[in-house]
C-alpha cells in the first residue's frame, strides 16, 4: 500500500494542471503556478499540494526507499520555501485557515529532518498570520469544507506547541459551553469534514480527560455515532465537489478514532479505499492524506 500511495503522491504533486491556485490578481497578466508557488504547485491547489507533500514526508519516514526523497529535495529548498513565506506575507489572508494548518503540519513532520531549517521562515510567517486571524475572528466557521475553524485549530494545535495557548483559549471560548450538537443537520452536498467531530477532537486536546468525557456525553446523542459510521454513496466521484464525500468518510474515521470511538470506522475506510489511487485526479490529488491520518489515529 505504501508503494502505491507514494507513487500516487509523486504523480499528483508533479501534475501542474488543472490548477486552482486561487490567486487574486490586481492587474493583467498570467499567473503561472510554478512562478507563484515554487514549492507548492501541483496537486490541483496550494493546500492539497502542501498536505500531499506532508504525506510524502510521513511515508518517507516509514520507508526511505519509496522514491520520495528526490521530490521532497526538489520542493523543500530554502529558496522555494522563502518564496512561499514571502507570498503569505504579501497575501496575509491566502489559504486561511486550512492551508495554514496544513503548512504547520508540514513544518511538524519535517522536524529533525534535512528539510527542517528550510521551513523556518514559513513557520514564522504562519505563526504571525494565525495569531492575527485569531485576534479578530469573532465566531467559528462551521462549514464542512476548508473554512472550518475547528479542523484548522485541531491541526494547528497538534503541529505547533508555540501556538497551543492561543488555540486552547480560542477553542474553550468558541466550543467549551456547547451542548446537544445537531448532528442530523450534517451532511451538505460537498462536505469533506464533519464540523461536530472536528469540534469534539479539538476539545479532546484542550480539556482534561474527565472533563472531556462529560463534555462529549453532553455534546453528542448516542445515535450520532451510528450516523457518522454509515458509508456514503458517491454518485459521481469525478465531480470534484462530490469527491469531497469520499474524503468525508476518511475524515469521519480519523476523527471518530481521535475521540475514542473507533467502532465502525473501518467500513468507512474500506468504502473510500478504491478512490485513493487511479486516474480520478479529483480524488487522488488529496485523499491519501486523510487515509494516513485515520491510520495514525489507531495508535492514539
Amino acid at each position: 500500500m505504501d508503494e502505491s500511495w507514494a507513487s500516487t503522491i509523486a504523480q499528483v504533486v508533479s501534475q501542474e494542471y488543472p490548477a486552482a491556485m486561487h490567486h487574486v490578481q490586481h492587474g493583467p497578466g498570467h499567473a503561472d503556478p510554478r512562478e507563484l508557488h515554487p514549492a507548492f504547485w501541483g496537486s490541483y491547489d496550494w493546500h492539497s499540494c502542501v498536505h500531499m507533500l506532508c504525506s510524502a514526508v510521513k511515508l518517507h519516514g516509514r520507508d526511505s526507499d519509496l522514491g520520495l526523497s528526490a521530490l521532497l529535495d526538489q520542493r523543500l529548498t530554502p529558496y522555494n520555501i522563502a518564496a512561499e513565506a514571502d507570498y503569505l506575507r504579501e497575501h496575509p489572508l491566502y489559504e486561511r485557515p486550512y492551508g495554514w494548518a496544513w503548512a504547520m503540519q508540514l513544518v511538524k513532520v519535517c522536524r529533525d529532518t534535512r528539510w527542517e531549517d528550510a521551513l523556518a521562515p514559513l513557520e514564522a510567517q504562519l505563526e504571525h498570520n494565525i495569531a492575527a486571524w485569531l485576534r479578530t475572528q469573532q465566531w467559528p466557521v462551521r462549514h464542512g469544507v476548508h473554512s472550518n475553524s475547528a479542523l484548522a485549530l485541531l491541526l494547528i494545535f497538534d503541529a505547533s506547541p508555540r501556538m497551543r495557548p492561543l488555540v486552547e483559549r480560542t477553542a474553550l471560548d468558541w466550543f467549551g459551553a456547547e451542548r446537544a450538537y445537531p448532528h442530523e443537520w450534517e451532511v451538505s452536498g460537498h462536505d469533506f469534514v464533519s464540523n461536530g467531530l472536528a469540534e469534539a477532537a479539538l476539545m479532546r486536546r484542550v480539556l482534561p480527560e474527565s472533563e472531556f468525557d462529560a463534555w462529549l456525553q453532553d455534546f453528542f446523542a448516542p445515535e450520532a455515532y451510528t450516523f457518522y459510521t454509515a458509508p456514503i454513496q458517491v454518485n459521481d466521484p469525478e465531480d470534484g465537489q462530490q469527491a469531497h464525500l469520499i474524503g468525508l468518510m476518511l475524515t469521519r474515521a480519523w476523527l471518530l478514532r481521535e475521540i475514542g470511538k473507533p467502532d465502525g470506522t473501518q467500513q468507512l475506510i474500506d468504502a473510500a479505499a478504491a478512490h485513493l489511487t487511479g486516474t480520478n485526479f479529483m480524488a487522488t490529488h488529496w485523499l491519501i492524506t486523510y487515509a494516513l491520518l485515520a491510520e495514525d489515529a489507531l495508535g492514539n
